[in-house]
Parts: C-alpha cells; sequence; structure tokens
C-alpha cells in the first residue's frame, strides 16, 4: 500500500537508486520497470498522483539505461534529427510535445530502446490531436502507482527530521500524518517549516498543534 522513500530530497543526486526505498508494493513495479528485456513492448506508461514517485523512478530508469530524462517543456524544443539512441523517459507527458511524442515512438522502434512516460492523467484524457499517436498512447501498458500510505508518510518524515538532526517523538509524528496532505512534497514543506517554527522547542504533539493551529489561522485571515 506505500511507495518509495527518498532519503535526501534536498542536496545532493536526489533521484539515484541509493536514495529510493521500495515497500513490498513497490518492489514489483520497480523490478518490472528496471528489466526492460521482458517488456512485452517498448513502450511504458507510469501514472500516479504527485508525490508517488513517478519522477524518481524515470530517474533510476533513466540511470540504468544510459537514458535520457526530459521534461515536458523540454520536448517542444527536442531537435529530432540530434536523438540518440537510446532510451527516454518523458516526465509529465500530457503536456509533452505530440511532435515529439510520435518521433520517439518511431525513433524506438528503430533503435530497439524503450520509452517512459510519466503522467498523473490517463492517456485517453490528454485530448490528443494526432490520430496515429492516440492509437499509439491507448494501447501502451500502464503501471500505477497509488498514493503515499500512512506508514510510508511515517517513514518520510522521520527520515526528514532525522537528517536535520531532529527526533520528533511519535505522538508528534503520528499528529502530523493524521493532517497533512498524502504527497512527498506536503512532507518536505512541513518539515522545513516546522525546523524554524519550533525556534528551540521540543519536537512534540504540543508544538504539531501549534503549528497547525498557526497554518490555520493564516489560512482564514486571507483575503
Amino acid at each position: 500500500m506505500s511507495l518509495q522513500l527518498p532519503l535526501d530530497l534536498e542536496s545532493g543526486d536526489r533521484y539515484s537508486r541509493d536514495r529510493f526505498i521500495a515497500t513490498t508494493e513497490l518492489a514489483a513495479i520497480v523490478g518490472v520497470l528496471l528489466h526492460p528485456d521482458q517488456w512485452l513492448s517498448p513502450h511504458l506508461i507510469l501514472l500516479g498522483p504527485p508525490g508517488s514517485g513517478k519522477t524518481h523512478l524515470g530517474h533510476i530508469f533513466a540511470a540504468q539505461t544510459h537514458g535520457r530524462f526530459l521534461t515536458a517543456e523540454e520536448t517542444h524544443s527536442l531537435d529530432f534529427a540530434a536523438l540518440a539512441p537510446v532510451s527516454y523517459v518523458i516526465d509529465d507527458a500530457d503536456r509533452a510535445s505530440e511532435d515529439a511524442l510520435f518521433h520517439l515512438f518511431n525513433h524506438i522502434q528503430k533503435t530497439g530502446q524503450q520509452l517512459v512516460l510519466l503522467t498523473e492523467n490517463q492517456p485517453i484524457t490528454w485530448n490528443v490531436k494526432l490520430p496515429d499517436l492516440a492509437s499509439r498512447l491507448n494501447a501502451m501498458r500502464i503501471i500505477p502507482l497509488p498514493e503515499p500510505d500512512e506508514d510510508l508518510l511515517i517513514a518520510i518524515l522521520n527520515k526528514l527530521f532525522a537528517q536535520r538532526a531532529i527526533s520528533p517523538s511519535p505522538d508528534f509524528i503520528d499528529y502530523i500524518v493524521r493532517r497533512m496532505d498524502r504527497s512527498v512534497s506536503a512532507a518536505q514543506k512541513i518539515v522545513t517549516e516546522l525546523e524554524h517554527y519550533a525556534n528551540g522547542r521540543a519536537f512534540n504533539r504540543a508544538l504539531a498543534k501549534s503549528w497547525f493551529d498557526h497554518e490555520t489561522d493564516l489560512f482564514e485571515g486571507a483575503p
């Protein structure tokens, strides 16, 4: 029921393999992704909500296969004549250039490489204008990634606090997890803000409640 734990999200190579911990559920997905020789076709979609580990997995795949990782923005200026004979990973693929995706489909067919698309949305909702591209997208294998569950969020928070030499109490973590958005980015934001908000105070339930009350007051006072 859980996904991935970036061991260091703010320094170094945050998308490296050794900064990724897979739970039992995700281990099977990682096993499929990192063995493209066993895929039925060279195309794959990783589908999941924000914070589910898509980008991290995409970087790991690109590094293992010596491929190229592209953001959606980069596809709009992609030089089709200079495409290398390597695998390609496209982040936020639903916002990528349709022409680029179409060329990449053809390119990997010729080179025997792989194409991995990362997205939060089912391809059928992309409103693709190129019919040939739409048919190829709809035929791709989709691997869904669920959002982080409570156990993973606890692990993420504990790891992020440990990186800052902070040892919060269990009831502190429990209070946060039950009230936060279920995403890695939310955990990062909370840890950073709580580190500043604590101002020398102990990281216990009282501090967590005070911080959430403070955040609520700020929100309610906004225009």
